[in-house]
């Protein structure tokens, strides 16, 4: 099962920056997840909102502040918003990148052209599923996720009309048969977002293949449990 830490160690630390990430890293998880939009002058940077307003001291929608703005502003504790590439920099785990608006996937088959070698450690998800379905057209061998929330009916089919391998819903939604079909279809199937023992347990009962969590610490101490259990 991957262990994922959503937007880094986001729990304890200010999400989506080098100081969340390295500290995921730290604790042993096996990915870390981080959302990316593109700034005016085309930087991928790593935020997860479409504006400044929540995560730092700057206002506005993010496509409209150039990359040297955006390093001015504090994401947190001194921390400021880093562009993907310092993230993958930063730490040596495969990343999970949300890709939030079309405006990113320009940038990102860039970033994979340039750098071939990413194209097994940086793991493209969306919830427009047309964004993936564009990057797995223009790079071969990527490892990539449609995200969703609600019950679809065939959920299998989101995939294989993009072209991934993971499906992506919510906790609140995702079912033992869920997670059965995507098997039987040769998807993998990971959650978000699980923050408790109790939804850790949930997960493992009806054979999720990872759970992103903001509290990957709880989830690591949970799963060292259950493995000296088991």
């Amino acid at each position: 099962m991957w262990l994922i830490a959503h937007r880094g160690f986001s729990g304890q630390h200010p999400e989506n920056t080098l100081r969340a990430f390295r500290a995921a890293e730290k604790l042993g998880v096996d990915l870390v997840e981080c959302d990316v939009h593109r700034s005016r002058d085309g930087a991928l940077v790593v935020v997860h909102d479409a504006t400044l307003d929540r995560t730092t001291n700057g206002k506005g929608p993010v496509r409209e502040r150039t990359l040297g703005e955006i390093k001015a502003l504090d994401a947190g504790d001194g921390e400021r918003v880093p562009t993907l590439e310092e993230v993958l920099e930063a730490v040596a785990l495969p990343v999970v990148v949300e890709v939030k608006t079309p405006e990113a996937v320009p940038g990102l088959i860039a970033l994979y052209r340039g750098r071939p070698e990413l194209r097994e450690r940086l793991w493209p998800i969306s919830f427009g599923h047309a964004l993936i379905r564009a990057l797995t057209e223009q790079v071969q061998g990527l490892t990539a996720g449609v995200l969703y929330a609600g019950a679809p009916i065939e959920p299998w089919l989101l995939a294989e009309k993009a072209g991934a391998q993971i499906l992506l819903p919510a906790l609140e939604t995702v079912s033992r048969e869920e997670v059965a079909a995507a098997h039987a279809h040769g998807l993998h199937l990971s959650i978000w977002t699980a923050d408790t023992v109790e939804e850790f347990a949930f997960c493992q009962e009806i054979g999720v293949d990872g759970i992103a969590s903001n509290r990957p610490d709880l989830l690591i101490e949970h799963m060292g449990k259950r493995n000296r259990q088991d």
